[in-house]
């Protein structure tokens, strides 16, 4: 048997001879630090966390791969978001800016709102979605956290506005841009309507969808021959058609009134009107323009192209800038001194005269002008009839060849008939004014006359109405502002009963037995050869008025309101 042992392993043969030589022998230097640092070992690379759905080969389009987060966040974000979507949001914002401001017709403009917007809101869902998922996507693969947060705070904001654009702007005016873009405006139509002699045309109402071109038709009609004015009582409404209104009315040259109040565009028509005229009772308001959305392009556009227009039709800048810093849920309704300042509108008539009409002129003419002239129309307000009698009588006067200053005398007759309510319909203060202008007025007249003659202070008292024509010029102008207050004013509670025997006897021991009904007279309308020769003097009447102050609140009272009071005893 073999005794057979495992084969041992060989040892490396060791000189003998240097064994001692390489024990001795210095130490290796180390390694150069670049052989070092290559022979460390290498950490192994962090696996995506992204999930392996979100992983998908980029076979898709290119609107696909931003949709879904593929593309790097950068591109996600500055190229789709910035640099291709804001010009085509710009351009699609521009274009409705300028058909909803600019437009000619407001279906066309409803219709492209309708299809525009939405549209802009898919853009934008498709930018905000895209870039949102590559910023995901950017976390997931390790990115920069403070990239990745910043992007998604900033897309965060960009749903959060639009989200306000669609609550806020877009769907609450829906419904209205559905029935425009049906060819119905939701808030309504003016009505136009012509005076019985064709002379005025009064528009009143809302302005809608489709009025300027009504207008424009009417006043082009057959029917229209002889207009000569458009009357105005209108809150507002849709700029562009007031401004198609606004040329029609200029091209034919015709004037325009203002009968109550005429606000917002309504003004535009106003303006395009001349001459311009305004009734006492009517009112002027501007405010800024309004498209119905929060989207402040449309807003600046609109408003750009408001100022546009009042410069256009001679609206003073500073007025302009005043209308462009209202709300438009407020109103600056202009005063009248500030308008005439302007020469917007003709100065108001100081005294009762009118602007009279060449000879050979129709009865219209005459009513025309007495409508515009504020006492005259207040006098109508107060009994209605007034104008047209007073008509009459100035347009007869005129057709007989009679002069202005008699023409213009034509109106007193019917004015001294309208005294006795007028002063028996007013207040104690009124009825002091008058009391107070009646002696100024006989003290003007209280002249000096010729050896003979009557005074003119007595035809005053007497009922001459053409003595009146001799008063100076500052004394007729505050009787005309009397007749317009005493017109509009509201009447007494209890008007004034007759007097009593004993309200006649304490005028008599106080005042004077002459006082009851001393200036009964004064609107008599007596002809002026009814009182020959010279006449009483008006001193006692002027030495009486002038005592009236010095008596008591209540006997002052009684006395005047006894003055104008024919005595009955």
């Amino acid at each position: 048997m073999n005794d057979a042992r495992p084969p041992q392993p060989q040892r490396p043969y060791v000189d003998p001879t240097t064994a001692d030589v390489e024990v001795k022998r210095a130490p290796a230097e180390p390694p150069p630090a670049w052989q070092q640092a290559s022979a460390r070992p290498r950490p192994r690379p962090t696996p995506s966390r992204r999930p392996k759905a979100v992983v998908v080969e980029a076979r898709a389009g290119y609107v696909m791969r931003h949709w879904r987060g593929e593309q790097s966040l950068a591109w996600s974000y500055w190229i789709n978001n910035v640099v291709l979507a804001t010009p085509l949001v710009l351009a699609l914002t521009g274009l409705m800016s300028w058909i909803s401001v600019k437009g000619d017709s407001l279906q066309i403009n409803a219709i492209v709102l309708l299809l525009g917007f939405p549209l802009l809101v898919v853009l934008n869902v498709w930018c905000i979605v895209g870039a949102w998922r590559a910023a995901r996507n950017y976390l997931l693969d390790g990115g920069s956290g403070l990239w990745g947060w910043l992007a998604r705070i900033s897309l965060a904001l960009g749903a959060l506005q639009l989200l306000v654009s669609v609550v806020f702007g877009f769907m609450p005016s829906m419904g209205e841009y559905w029935k425009m873009a049906r060819g119905i405006d939701p808030i309504g139509q003016a009505t136009l309507s012509l005076s019985e002699d064709g002379r005025s045309l009064r528009l009143k109402g809302t302005i809608g969808m489709g009025d300027g071109e009504r207008l424009r038709a009417l006043l082009d009609s057959e029917g229209a021959h002889d207009l000569r004015r458009i009357e105005l009582e209108s809150p507002g409404g849709r700029v562009r058609e007031a401004e198609k209104m606004a040329t029609a009315l200029k091209r034919h040259g015709h004037g325009s009134r203002v009968v109550g109040t005429c606000a917002s565009a309504c003004t535009l028509v106003f303006l395009a009107g001349n001459p311009r005229q305004m009734t006492p009772g009517g009112r002027l308001g501007f405010h800024r323009a309004s498209t119905g959305t929060y989207n402040p392009v449309f807003e600046e556009l609109a408003n750009q192209q408001l100022a546009s227009t009042y410069r256009d039709l001679g609206l003073p800048d500073s007025m302009i800038d005043k209308t462009l810093h209202t709300p438009s849920r407020s109103m600056w309704f202009v005063p009248h001194d500030e308008l005439r300042s302007h020469s917007l509108i003709a100065p108001m008539p100081q005294t009762l005269a009118i602007p009279l009409p060449a000879a050979g002129s129709p009865l219209a003419d005459f009513d025309d002008a007495l409508r515009i002239h504020p006492v005259w129309d207040a006098l109508e307000h107060h009994t209605a009839g007034t104008i047209a009698a007073v008509a009459k009588r100035m347009w007869e006067a005129r057709k007989a060849g009679a002069t202005d200053e008699d023409v213009q005398a034509e109106a007193l007759p019917h004015l001294a008939k309208m005294m006795p309510s007028l002063l028996g319909g007013t207040d104690a203060i009124m009825r002091r004014r008058y009391v107070q202008l009646v002696s100024d007025q006989l003290k003007a007249l209280k002249t000096p006359p010729k050896p003979g003659a009557r005074p003119a202070c007595r035809d005053l008292l007497d009922g001459h109405l053409s003595v009146r024509q001799q008063l100076p010029l500052g004394l007729q102008i505050r009787e005309s502002q009397w007749l317009l207050d005493a017109a509009i004013g509201q009447p007494p509670r209890w008007l004034p009963k007759p007097p009593s025997p004993i309200e006649v006897e304490v005028l008599d021991r106080t005042v004077g037995s002459s006082a009851y009904g001393m200036l009964s007279r004064l609107w008599a309308d007596v002809p002026d050869t009814a009182s020959p020769g010279a006449g009483a003097s008006c001193d006692p009447v002027i030495a009486m008025l002038d005592r009236m102050p010095g008596q008591t609140p209540a006997r002052r009272d009684l006395a005047e309101r006894l003055l104008f009071q024919p005595p009955v005893r």
